[in-house]
């Protein structure tokens, strides 16, 4: 078997240990060629099946959150009539908004704060009783929004530290222009700064733009004013930052930096919450970004040009500014409740008065004529005096009569001439300008006569003296047996 075996061994040079030397070739190929296609598959189809294949799940969440409408009793409508008429003839502006003063980094004294602003191809209007047009909103930190029309401003005085001043220019509704150039920010400080009280310079910030509060109707604008954020939707799975709403109790979704216009919130006060969180659903710069704010919605109370219906040529020029504003109404005093009216007591009717004719002037006083000398009666005849009447009682009559030493005929005035012997005639009564005899003292005894007239009227023409005329029930008999 040995030999027999070895007699059919392949030898060198025979044709059958040639085509056994090949066949091992070949295999030797097949095998190299079978290990290079191993190490292909090693290499190439790991990276292929990961092409084909979904992304799987990393921990952490590597999808970014799904950005989702108004969740629960809100909804999304399109923005009132007036307020697509303004955006229509505001949307060719591109405004461009700077502050010059205060600088930048500045620290500022006490006392306060004069703001100039630099405002650029954007209109601020003041349209009156319209209300604003086209203004620059200025925020400080994060208090309420403080519109103006105006490029100097005076804020109040600021808190020790460090604050954040922003001015960014918004349509008469109170939207933000969300453009490149279109709001502007300073950092600024009082005493010292502190670093840790304000975002870092570049990182993302969220400021609350409107609602404004009280709101009147609906639907309401939510807007917002982002800084810093890089834009979302330039790839597929964006997840740089979402906004999350939370309205009383209802959470949803933003990843667009646009205003909306909301329905379904309730009437009174409304809790509002926005914060800035990332892809995954994490704080984003916390904790600056997480803002919380109250909306009172008053339907009764009257609401803003703009929520009125379609604006008027005139209102619309007015708001733009390419026409003055009107004069506003003077404003009518309220009216306080008042009593009952009571009937007042009628009164006597009165007659017009009539005009007094002018009464004519009085004739000019005739001047005064002397007045006719008064004829002087004689008196008349006395009856003779007793014989035997003693002669110291004639004596004692004309000493009563006439002082001593005075003339017998009596001083007769410029207009009485003294009376004659021929004129007999009674004097007639004295004007009222002889003045009054002095009053007798009672105490006085006064001599009385039974004579009357003056001394010439009781002397007879041969100079005998007139005896009185007796008196008495037997004067008539007495002067008769005289006879």
């Amino acid at each position: 078997m040995g030999a027999g075996s070895a007699t059919h061994r392949a030898l060198p040079g025979d044709g059958l240990g040639r085509l056994g030397h090949w066949r091992s070739g070949v295999a030797s190929l097949l095998r190299l060629g079978l290990l290079h296609l191993a190490l292909v598959a090693v290499l190439v189809l790991p990276a292929g099946c990961d092409r084909l294949s979904p992304p799987r799940a990393q921990p952490g969440a590597e999808v970014p959150l799904r950005a989702e409408g108004p969740a629960g009793r809100l909804q999304e409508v399109a923005p009132p009539a007036a307020v697509q008429q303004l955006q229509a003839s505001l949307a060719d502006h591109n405004p461009q908004v700077s502050i010059l003063a205060p600088r930048d980094g500045a620290v500022l004294p006490g006392g306060p704060v004069t703001l100039q602003l630099q405002v650029r191809d954007w209109p601020l209007v003041d349209a009156g009783p319209l209300g604003l047009g086209p203004h620059v909103v200025v925020l400080v930190d994060d208090q309420p929004p403080l519109p103006v029309t105006g490029l100097k401003v005076e804020l109040p005085a600021l808190s020790p530290g460090s604050h954040r001043i922003t001015a960014y220019a918004a349509r008469p509704w109170g939207e933000a222009v969300k453009s490149p150039g279109a709001a502007a920010q300073i950092r600024v400080h009082r005493v010292a700064a502190n670093p840790l009280a304000i975002p870092q310079p570049g990182t993302p910030q969220l400021l609350v733009v409107s609602p404004a509060s009280p709101a009147t109707r609906e639907p309401v604008l939510l807007d917002w004013l982002l800084l810093d954020t890089p834009l979302q939707g330039l790839r597929d799975n964006d997840g740089s930052w979402r906004l999350r709403v939370t309205v009383n109790g209802d959470s949803f979704l933003v990843d667009q930096n646009a205003p909306l216009w909301l329905k379904g919130w309730e009437r009174g006060s409304n809790s509002l919450l926005l914060e800035l969180v990332d892809g995954r659903g994490d704080a984003l710069n916390p904790p600056f970004n997480s803002l919380v704010t109250e909306l009172v919605l008053d339907p009764s109370a009257p609401g803003p040009i703009w929520q009125q219906g379609r604006l008027t040529a005139s209102d619309l020029a007015q708001l733009l500014g390419t026409a003055p504003p009107e004069a506003p109404a003077a404003p009518t005093p309220p009216t306080e409740p008042t009593a009952p009216p009571q009937v007042p007591p009628v009164a006597p009717a009165v007659a017009p008065p009539v005009e007094a004719e002018p009464r004519p002037e009085p004739p000019a006083a005739p001047e005064p004529t002397p007045e006719p000398t008064p004829e002087v009666l004689p008196p008349p005849a006395a009856a003779p005096i007793e014989e035997d009447l003693d002669q110291n009682r004639e004596e004692a009559v004309v000493t009563d009569l006439e002082p001593a030493g005075a003339p017998l005929t009596e001083p007769s005035s410029p207009l009485e001439p003294s009376p004659t012997p021929e004129d007999t005639s009674p004097a007639p009564p004295r004007a009222a300008t002889v003045p009054a005899a002095p009053t007798a003292n009672p105490d006085r005894i006064v001599p009385s006569s039974s004579v009357v007239g003056s001394a010439r009227n009781q002397v007879n023409p041969d100079g005998s003296l007139l005896k009185p005329r007796p008196s008495g029930p037997l004067a008539g008999l007495r002067q008769k047996l005289g006879a």
